[in-house]
């Protein structure tokens, strides 16, 4: 199984492109355009909001909240399908 923000996708942007900002997701570095928030981000890597769990720096952040928290550079961003059941 492929990680979660390690497959081709529009999320991303050249590292030299104006203002690319440098991030971590899911262990790889990656390049997202400024003003990126978590939310769209995860909605560019393909994933419905209510699919993942997201955390930054190793905070979780909840769904609820990811509009309001923009990428900054350095950022270690997890994308990850959480584990359910009993």
């Amino acid at each position: 199984m492929t990680p979660l923000g390690t497959l081709p996708t529009q999320a991303y942007v050249d590292a030299h492109a104006h203002g690319a900002i440098a991030v971590t997701v899911n262990g790889a570095p990656r390049h997202v355009p400024p003003g990126t928030t978590l939310a769209q981000l995860v909605e560019r890597l393909g994933r419905t909001p209510a699919s993942v769990a997201t955390s930054i720096n190793g905070r979780f952040v909840a769904r609820e909240s990811r509009s309001a928290v923009t990428l900054q550079a350095g950022d270690e961003v997890a994308c990850f399908e959480p584990i359910v059941g009993g």
